[in-house]
């Protein structure tokens, strides 16, 4: 045998013309063969080798070929078993087949080529199942050892949901003291300070009062992934959730010479919404837009979404645009703009929050935008089905 073609293939045959012939024909494979009449000689080699296929003759002194390929399938159940049959062993090879002992049988005599061809598929059908049994494993494993890290990710997710709403509340009391006691202060000494210790209470009010919103940003956020479900969901116009966030946000917008204006669809469906929750949504993005926005203005735009069964409402404003960089972590939490104003602060949770009310009204939300060129944030929200 040549020893740089792997062994393969194992024939087993009490007739010697038939081992050689075998040997003559599978000379030219790209596998070797290993012949034998003795049938314990055959299940040693196949026990220690990587055996592919096992041919048998049906007739053997001893055992016969279903027999011994029973054998083989008990100890190497993988390995493809042909059995060698003469016309009146077809019965009993068609049981061993229906069986599963066999893969398939060939007649006696065979022709050459058709017993090549079948060879080669029996070594390829062991290889690709080995193929797949390998993949298997590797995705067993690989699943196994996903279903490990999101067991810990979900205990590190709720001991971060735990210790930020522990620490939120913790911090709300000693912040309302805080804040009472820096407003009492101003309105005791209101007249009497001089400009830079006045600076220093205005200082001490604005971070108290950004603190305080953070608290109530952490908070909401976290109960949103809590999983808690959204209650008061009604059946209601968007245009009315839009109108009321508009009012106070319009002035602030004036206020900065800037104009506010709403651009609603007369013929929207209603939705279901928690209209506090899209309250906040709106004066979220609205405040964004405000904040960042020093030329132009702001608008506020109603219709029906391209998306078939859903509403759209899209903030539009005219302010520095976003980068391709900074879109992909905007709804992410305590991320601030590259391109922000130094002035400009925020929480860092305002569009996170968004996105989680959107999510949970089984809605999108996303922002289509370019440097120096304005942004458009957009959310959309389901129509329910008629008769809901």
């Amino acid at each position: 045998m040549a020893d740089a073609k792997e062994t393969s293939v194992v024939i087993v045959d009490d007739e010697v013309n038939v081992l050689k012939a075998c040997v003559r024909l599978f000379r030219n494979e790209p596998y070797n063969i290993f012949t034998t009449a003795d049938y314990s000689e055959a299940l040693y080699v196949i026990g220690n080798q990587n055996i592919k296929v096992v041919l048998s003759d049906q007739r053997m002194p001893g055992i016969s070929g279903v027999e011994f390929l029973r054998l083989v399938k008990e100890e190497k159940p993988e390995v493809i078993r042909i059995l060698f049959t003469g016309y009146a062993d077809i019965q009993a090879a068609e049981a061993a087949i229906n069986e599963g002992e066999v893969y398939r049988f060939i007649n006696k005599p065979w022709k050459d080529e058709n017993l090549r061809v079948v060879v080669r598929d029996a070594i390829q059908r062991y290889d690709l199942t080995e193929e797949n049994r390998k993949l298997f494993e590797l995705a067993k494993k690989q699943n196994q050892e996903l279903q490990i890290l999101n067991a810990q990710l979900k205990i590190m997710i709720e001991k971060e949901k735990t210790l930020t709403s522990t620490v939120s509340h913790e911090l709300r009391t000693p912040l309302a003291s805080i804040k009472m006691a820096v407003a009492l202060l101003t309105r005791m000494t209101k007249g009497r300070l001089d400009a830079e210790t006045s600076d220093y209470l205005d200082i001490a009010q604005k971070g108290a009062d950004r603190l305080s919103r953070l608290v109530d940003d952490i908070l909401s956020l976290s109960k949103l992934e809590s999983g808690i479900a959204i209650t008061k969901i009604e059946l209601k116009q968007i245009n009315d959730i839009i109108r009321e966030a508009a009012v106070t946000q319009k002035l602030e917008a004036e206020q900065k010479g800037l104009y506010f204006k709403t651009e609603l669809a007369s013929d929207l469906p209603p939705v279901m919404l928690n209209a506090d929750k899209l309250h906040q949504v709106l004066s979220n993005l609205f405040s964004n837009a405000i904040k960042f926005t020093k030329q132009g203005g702001i608008t506020v735009i109603s219709r029906m979404s391209h998306k078939a069964g859903s509403v759209e409402v899209c903030v539009k404003d005219t302010g520095p645009g976003i980068s391709k960089e900074d879109i992909k972590k905007l709804f992410q939490k305590f991320q601030q703009l590259d391109n922000a104003d130094s002035q400009v602060s925020g929480t860092g949770l305002g569009l996170a929050i968004c996105k989680e009310v959107i999510t949970r009204h089984n809605g999108d939300i996303w922002v289509e935008a370019e440097l120096n060129r304005g942004s458009s944030f957009i959310f959309t929200l389901p129509i329910p089905p008629q008769g809901e």
